[in-house]
């Protein structure tokens, strides 16, 4: 088995935090307050990684799947893993889907979106089929580039005296309400998500390094997000970033240096980009491992392809449109995502703890 070092898993869960959600303005329906939910969904979402990093802690040596058996046993066991296969393929189809349309949307306005989709999904399987551990090696060179060109554009954007922070006030104006009411949204997507890398955590080659680890991740994330929203709503006002298709590229398009650096656009498209290739391609293996271990399937290449098609598919034919795909993100966090990426995890965990007090009387 591949090992990870702590830098590679922090990269790696860094990269996958970020990943998606700088497409979409979260918890924007709380308007200038979007920013605090950010910050208190962190909060709650470190409360589920204490949970998904309980479970490894009591399983070292196992992926999900063998910990999903280890609790439940095989008849319970098969069904509830057949489902998280499937939880992690809507994921990784929508994660394909969303970047298929920003590249569309961008740089590629004429081309099939099969084909960029096709593209995207052949690199991913490619680089997979050459082990995790190369995924997790480009990670710790690609994770510093992010937060040096996040830091670049956020400096420009300010430089630029394109922020204006009353665009904030007041600060819960409308209340908790609207605070609390989109809060569990962000904590299933993105920090929910976390969940995932119960099919990595066993690779770590420091045991006692998994928790510290993931909270460090999704904390620096956490406060990246909520930075980066702070620089849309200040940038763009609450309207204009709730309607924007994606206020990052917007709040870019922006900047304006003394009539030299401008149209760096194409930065923001390539931070996107690398966060949504490591997020798809984390699912992408998870995947591919479930029905290896199922099934006793050596040949994880074929596996890996054969689902790479399938997912391919599925992101062309499901969704007409990306405004549909904007509306199913509320839909799939409040609905579904939530089951297994908190109440599944949450659930194998009082279950075991329920078994080990048994065994101990």
């Amino acid at each position: 088995m591949e090992r990870l070092s702590k830098h590679q898993l922090f990269a790696l869960m860094f990269i996958f935090e970020v990943g998606s959600t700088t497409i979409f303005a979260l918890g924007i329906e709380a308007k200038q307050d979007a920013w605090i939910v950010i910050l208190v969904a962190l909060l709650i979402g470190l409360i589920f990684v204490w949970v998904y990093t309980e479970l490894q802690n009591a399983f070292p040596d196992k992926n999900y799947v063998e910990i999903i058996f280890a609790v439940l046993g095989n008849k319970l066991g098969i069904p509830f893993v057949i489902l998280t296969m499937l939880g992690y393929s809507w994921q990784c189809a929508r994660n394909l889907r969303e970047f298929g349309e920003l590249i569309l949307m961008t740089i590629l306005p004429g081309v099939p979106l099969w084909f960029i989709n096709f593209l995207f999904i052949l690199l991913s399987i490619y680089t997979l089929s050459k082990g995790v551990e190369v995924l997790a090696r480009t990670s710790e060179i690609i994770a510093p580039v992010m937060i040096v060109f996040a830091i670049f554009i956020y400096t420009f954007v300010y430089i630029s005296g394109n922020l204006d922070f009353s665009n904030l006030m007041p600060v819960l104006g409308g209340g908790i309400k609207p605070v609390a009411k989109v809060v569990p949204d962000v904590v299933v997507f993105p920090f929910g998500e976390m969940f995932v890398f119960l099919m990595y955590w066993n690779r770590a080659n420091e045991r006692n390094i998994v928790r510290k680890t993931a909270v460090k991740a999704v904390f620096w994330s956490g406060i990246l997000l909520s930075i980066s929203l702070i620089m849309d709503i200040s940038a763009l006002g609450v309207k204009y970033t709730s309607i924007a298709t994606i206020p990052l590229l917007e709040t870019i398009r922006l900047i304006n240096v003394g009539n030299i650096i401008t149209n760096i656009d194409s930065i923001g498209i390539i931070i996107i980009f690398f966060g949504g290739f490591f997020k798809m391609s984390t699912y992408l293996n998870a995947i591919a491992s479930i029905p290896t271990i199922l099934f006793k399937i050596k040949n994880y290449k074929l596996v890996l392809i054969i689902t790479g098609a399938i997912l391919l598919w599925f992101s062309i034919v499901f969704e007409p449109s990306y405004s549909y795909h904007k509306w199913m993100f509320p839909f799939d966090a409040r609905h579904f995502v939530i089951f297994y990426a908190n109440i599944d995890p949450l659930l194998l965990l009082f279950i075991y703890k329920i078994k080990r007090k048994r065994v101990q009387l």
